[in-house]
């Protein structure tokens, strides 16, 4: 149908342009720790073990879940960043992705 071509049309580039961003956030994330607006804020994310506590480098599955994590929390208008104003002041997606931003 000539109605539905539009939204056809859109929904790949839609797909596409998302894979580019989670793309960028994850090996961005997975290589240094920070994207560059994390460069230019100098702040960067590290990973926590479980186990020790100890700070880690990340890994690209652990930058992968991050950043999947962190999708819902923006699109939730920002709550997923509201637990970083209480407690270990970590995010939402930091707490289950296990890593937390610290200054460069």
């Amino acid at each position: 149908d000539l109605p539905a071509l539009p939204l056809l049309a859109a929904l790949p580039l839609i797909l596409f342009l998302l894979m580019i961003d989670f793309g960028y956030l994850a090996l961005f994330t997975a290589a240094g720790g920070q994207t560059l607006g994390k460069m230019a804020a100098r702040i960067r994310v590290i990973g926590t073990s479980a186990a020790t506590g100890k700070d880690e480098r990340l890994d690209i599955p652990r930058a992968a879940s991050r950043s999947v994590v962190a999708l819902p929390s923006v699109l939730a208008l920002g709550a997923g960043f509201l637990p970083a104003l209480v407690g270990d002041r970590r995010a939402l997606h930091d707490r289950l992705s296990q890593t937390r931003v610290v200054r460069v």
